[in-house]
């Protein structure tokens, strides 16, 4: 090659090695779609699941780890949230990104906010409502602090042409809803209702009842609604399953006879 020629082209071990960086780059992108993302809350409520989980394989990107595999035929990824809203945003948009599903679906248990719910009880998605937002009243130092005045502040989602659209409730999917109402109780009734979420524990009755005048809330946890809302700005239908005051047991078995169910 003459030499003039040969200056317009990188050192063949230059462009070697910019190919292998360009490779390695894409293979971190790379992504495989999944039929179902389940997400929950801690070890104890996965690990039934897990264990159903054929061909597992299990994954770790910064602090967050998911699982991958088979089950009823399905091909599904397995998410841990930690139960608060902060890490379950994280760890729902890494298996979005990584394996995108047709449907997430969040499960476990829960609180009541709805008086007439009890223990064991399964409370199904219709919507989901992120009640953490609020703006107080204007109070001096030392006047006290009332929550009962609070106003509810919903969540400015980011829509098409960087537009933010306060939303105060994130819908569930139709048909997978349609498949959790066949879904039989192992103990109670099921109910569709409005799942909420907070890195909150509300335990006074009226805060609970200031909460679901505003909200419309069903029930209460620290990650449904979060998952929901990140779903939804990813454009994948969501479902919420909630066993109020359950066992893990109980909500894995539930998310399991929904696998079983949904088509």
């Amino acid at each position: 090659m003459p030499h003039a020629q040969a200056g317009r082209f990188p050192p063949f071990r230059l462009r070697l090695a910019r190919l292998t960086t360009l490779l390695v780059v894409v293979s971190t992108l790379a992504v495989h779609a999944a039929d179902v993302l389940l997400v929950a809350t801690d070890d104890a409520t996965l690990q039934p699941v897990l264990q159903q989980l054929q061909h597992s394989t299990m994954t770790t990107r910064a602090a967050w780890t998911s699982w991958s595999g088979q089950l009823e035929s399905k091909s599904v990824v397995v998410a841990r949230t930690e139960g608060d809203p902060l890490n379950a945003v994280a760890a729902t948009t890494l298996a979005l990104r990584s394996n995108p599903p047709r449907l997430v679906v969040v499960f476990g248990a829960s609180r009541a906010h709805d008086p007439s719910l009890k223990a064991g009880d399964v409370v199904v998605s219709e919507r989901f409502a992120a009640f953490d937002g609020i703006v107080s009243s204007v109070g001096a130092l030392g006047t006290g602090s009332n929550a009962l005045t609070w106003i509810k502040l919903p969540h400015p989602l980011i829509t098409a042409g960087e537009k933010e659209t306060p939303t105060p409730f994130f819908p569930a999917d139709p048909a997978a809803l349609a498949v959790a109402r066949s879904l039989t109780p192992t103990q109670g009734r099921l109910v569709v209702g409005v799942l909420g979420s907070a890195n909150q524990i509300n335990r006074e009755a009226d805060r609970i009842g200031w909460i679901r005048t505003h909200w419309q809330t069903s029930t209460e946890d620290g990650e449904s609604a979060h998952v929901a809302g990140t779903a939804l700005l990813l454009g994948v239908p969501v479902i919420g399953l909630r066993v109020v005051d359950g066992t893990p047991a109980q909500a894995a078995e539930l998310a399991l006879r929904f696998m079983k169910a949904w088509k």
